[in-house]
């Protein structure tokens, strides 16, 4: 047995769940590896453009499969985009059980890099699921939703012509609605790095009991799926 320090015990051990699953594969060459399959676009799209031509709109609207880099780009965004809206004060991220699989991925591991405890309704038990006035909620925009004005001139415009992957998609707090597509396309807003925290730090909650930042990695790995 290995005699540890009073200090050394006391030093919490730092993971990051997501650094390992994303970060150090890619580092390790991994980029391009298939990770996680979504959906076929809505809108087919060219260099930034919507495709009008029916024989490239069939071609093109198939399922996306994203790689593990494209997969650390949107959830290291996403995380971003929470803390511009003050996820830093937030207790809590709530992903509405009838958002899309990918978006469901994307943002719990947006909320674990960031060091948020993430309630997924589909998977924490309809008592912890319910969202708060510290909560950040991610949820389908509803129909004649206007998200578009909410949050102030530096969040409205956004400046990149590509997908993100998160359209139809809102995030809501503070009183405030917001439409996700708009903002993870703003290039202004900086992607999340890894940031180790304490390993016993609760950062999911499965059916109903809280589940600590150490044994996160299985549930997130076996989000992940592109068969």
């Amino acid at each position: 047995m290995t005699e540890t320090s009073p200090q050394a015990a006391s030093t919490p051990r730092l993971v990051d769940p997501t650094f390992d699953l994303l970060d150090r594969p890619i580092a390790l060459g991994n980029a391009d590896e298939p990770l996680l399959r979504g959906p076929a676009p809505q809108t087919p799209l060219l260099d930034g453009r919507p495709v009008e031509d029916p024989r490239l709109v069939a071609a093109l609207s198939v399922p996306h499969v994203f790689s593990r880099a494209e997969v650390l780009d949107r959830a290291a965004k996403l995380g971003g985009v929470l803390r511009v809206l003050g996820a830093d004060g937030a207790s809590r991220l709530v992903v509405a059980a009838d958002v899309p699989d990918h978006v469901r991925v994307f943002a719990t591991l947006a909320g674990v890099r960031i060091g948020l405890l993430v309630v997924d309704e589909a998977t924490a038990g309809p008592e912890a699921a319910v969202a708060d006035a510290e909560s950040l909620t991610i949820r389908p925009l509803r129909d004649g939703e206007d998200a578009g004005a909410a949050g102030g001139s530096a969040l409205q415009n956004p400046v990149r012509s590509v997908p993100s992957h998160l359209e139809g998609t809102a995030v809501e707090g503070g009183g405030q609605v917001r439409d996700l597509d708009r903002l993870m396309r703003d290039a202004r807003i900086v992607p999340a790095p890894s940031r180790p925290r304490d390993a016993d730090l609760p950062a999911l909650v499965l059916d109903g009991e809280p589940v600590a930042l150490a044994a996160a990695a299985a549930h997130l790995e076996g989000l992940l799926h592109a068969d």
